[in-house]
């Protein structure tokens, strides 16, 4: 059988799977007329959990089996997004609890998709297209560390070169600390003063509800590896909000050195080693990360303003009313979008989550600052019923939308709102 013909057939298989999955996503098209509706409805057969176009263009191989499996997943009664996904539970093999009994808010990682990660990291020459496939619906923890460096670049493909490029790139960075750093302040002219400064006051603010970033010797990281970035980046600088995109990398780094889980972990089970090699990576990743949405980050952040700007355009188009709604109470999209741009919507969402968050991002690869739009788009539209609330007035609203419920998400809320800002770039957004 070629191979096209059996990429039609595992998506016809799970097709009425699908179907439950994807109904809350399908609910956005009922908005849309004409011609728009009829594209919107076509781009639920492209959805990353289904057979159709992947994010870098290609065909998926085997339709849903590499996204959350539709047999494992049943659908609340009620009407709404909101009401759905209150219902939405997991069983079987797959699932590690469910959503009603707020245990764990990660699934147990299917074997046979380990496997295919298992088995592409282990060729000589990874293929880094294969891989981002993969990840987009989410990385092994344990292999994590490994897809993210590769995902980013900062892993060169090639097997035989990986060990040796990882010493030089830790080594290039240790040779800054004393270099940037550990310089003493009559050294430092004001504009770099004034940078640490501002790097001494956020640090504290990192990661508020993990214990282990308020250790002394992780914030001392933290802030070296900052003030180095911001030094060695004078285009932008460091800019308030880039602490929380170093996070994820340090949590995941410090993971391959520290046995879980990250609350039993304590600063007195690393040696100074590795934390230089896990301060390092974290540097070299979030210096690969930004180059994506540099213009984040520079005088006026013009590419934070533009983002806003094309969410507000998005959800215009989907859900008008929505958008009226906030206008009638005079709310403008910077008062809340500003920080879920700026910091990638990782304070929106609880901490063990973010690494899922980045899994899709770091996959899309030259593609993130676009999905980033759609991604907040899709948060924000996930929250339709409630803002549309009589009982919602302008403090309401904008208290809600600075600080969203979701501290008992699960993945799979997540995960439905990634599959909503799929669709929608599918359906609205430009082939970059």
């Amino acid at each position: 059988m070629a191979a096209s013909d059996q990429k039609v057939s595992v998506g016809d298989k799970v097709k009425e799977g699908l179907s439950s999955l994807l109904k809350p996503v399908k609910a956005l098209s009922t908005k849309i007329a004409g011609k728009d509706k009829e594209e919107f409805d076509e781009g639920l057969h492209k959805s990353p959990f289904r057979g159709g176009h992947s994010r870098t263009g290609s065909v998926l191989q085997e339709g849903n089996e590499d996204g959350v499996s539709p047999t494992h997943i049943a659908m609340g009664s009620a009407g709404s997004i909101d009401g759905q996904m209150a219902g939405l539970r997991f069983a079987g093999p797959d699932a590690t609890a469910t959503v009603a009994d707020g245990t764990a808010r990660t699934r147990a990682f299917p074997e046979h998709r380990k496997n295919k990660f298992t088995k592409l990291l282990s060729e000589p020459v990874v293929d880094i297209d294969a891989l981002r496939e993969l990840c987009w619906n989410g990385i092994p923890p344990d292999l994590r560390p490994t897809c993210w460096r590769l995902l980013l670049g900062y892993l060169p493909p090639a097997k035989a070169r990986q060990a040796t490029t990882l010493a030089r790139k830790r080594l290039e960075y240790q040779e800054m600390v004393p270099q940037f750093y550990d310089v003493a302040n009559s050294e430092r002219t004001e504009e770099e003063l004034a940078a640490l400064r501002q790097v001494i006051v956020d640090v504290p603010r990192t990661a508020p509800t993990v214990p282990f970033f308020q250790e002394k010797l992780i914030q001392k990281s933290l802030e070296r590896l900052l003030y180095i970035w911001g030094i060695r980046h004078p285009a932008s600088g460091y800019v308030q909000g880039m602490n929380d995109l170093v996070t994820p990398f340090l949590a995941v780094f410090l993971g391959e050195h520290l046995p879980e889980p990250m609350e039993s972990w304590t600063a007195e089970q690393l040696s100074e080693e590795m934390m230089l090699q896990v301060e390092a990576d974290c540097y070299w990743c979030l210096c690969k990360l930004v180059e994506a949405i540099q213009d984040h980050y520079t005088y006026a952040q013009p590419g934070i303003q533009r983002t806003v700007f094309q969410i507000k355009e998005a959800v215009h188009t989907i859900k008008e009313r929505l958008v009226g709604r906030l206008d009638e109470h005079g709310i403008d999209f910077i008062q809340f979008a500003w920080r879920w741009v700026n910091c990638l919507l990782i304070r929106e969402v609880p901490f063990e989550l973010s690494f899922r968050l980045w899994d899709t991002y770091l996959a899309e690869g030259h593609r993130f600052a676009e999905f980033l739009t759609y991604a907040c788009a899709a948060f924000l539209m996930h929250w339709e019923e409630v803002l549309m609330g009589q009982h919602m007035e302008f403090q309401d609203i904008i208290m809600f939308l600075q600080k969203p419920p979701t501290q008992e998400w699960r993945e799979e809320q997540l995960e439905m709102v990634l599959t909503q800002a799929y669709v929608l770039r599918n359906q609205l957004g430009k082939e970059s």
